[in-house]
This record gives C-alpha cells, structure tokens and sequence, in this order.
C-alpha cells in the first residue's frame, strides 16, 4: 500500500514553496528543499514530483542530508521525526539562511519550527508559527495560514 501521508507531505511542502516569500537574496540560484533524515517517505516523493520542477525562476533541487552539519542553505527544510530532537540547534543554524523549518513534532513548534504537520482525526493537517517565520524573514501568505489547521501569530 502506498505511504499516502508522505505524498500528501511532499504536496504540502511542495505548497508552501509556492506561497512563502522569501528575501530578495534567496530569489536567484536553484530552490532547495533539504530533507534531513528518512529517504524512504517524503524525500522520494519530493524527488520523484517535484525535482526539476521551477518555483518562479528557480529549479527546484530536492536534497537529502544525514548529519545536522551537512545541512546548508536550503529554502525548505523538513526535519523527520526521529531528528525532531534536533529542532532546537536547527533553528539556531537556519535561521540566518532564512530557511522555512518543517517538523512533524508534538510542539513543533516551540521548539523552533516554522510549519509543524500534524493528524487531526485521520486527516494530515499543518500548523503555523509566524514570530518563527517573521525571526527567518519570511512572509507566510494569507492563503497558507487560511489553510493552516492552527496559526500561532
């Protein structure tokens, strides 16, 4: 049976690419979305749909890192959630990149994250923390946070 969480993962990443403004320096060069850990669920899906694909001018590039000093200068970062405990540190380090924080974590998003996936019922939802957002410089638009199942301001 096919991982339909993780496609819908993939589809929501894919999503708030297309609706996160990000500063004027990230504009230019390939758009990158880091996956760091598990290559089986949300990484193949985002390679196999999306890779290749453009968000404005930039390609998308679809990344998989294993180590927290791997990481580097990516526009997405989803963090899986058996390197959730690393949340903390990698806000600390992506916040100077103005990188948009995806966790899939019970307090995601205290612990540093800018969007956290969670389940409601049986339904994959999202939601928002903007002071994150606003401490990395991005601008969530109106339609990602309508959609969002919470939006901490």
């Amino acid at each position: 049976m096919p991982d339909t969480r993780s496609v819908v993962r993939a589809l929501y990443i894919y999503t708030f690419a297309t609706l996160v403004e990000w500063p004027q320096e990230k504009r230019s060069g390939d758009f990158v979305i880091g996956v760091f850990g598990e290559t089986a669920g949300v990484y193949s899906e985002l390679n196999k749909k999306y890779s290749g694909k453009s968000i404005g001018s930039q390609e998308i590039v679809i990344k998989n890192y294993t180590t927290t000093k791997d990481i580097s200068d990516s526009h997405i970062l989803y963090v899986s959630p058996e390197n959730s405990k690393h949340l903390k540190a990698l806000m600390q380090t992506t916040i100077k990149e103005n990188t948009l924080l995806v966790s899939e974590e019970s307090g995601g998003l205290t612990k540093g994250a800018i969007v956290n996936f969670i389940v409601e019922g049986n339904q994959q939802k999202y939601e928002i923390n903007k002071s994150n957002a606003k401490k990395h410089k991005l601008v969530i638009a109106d339609k990602l946070s309508d959609l969002a199942a919470r939006v901490v301001k």
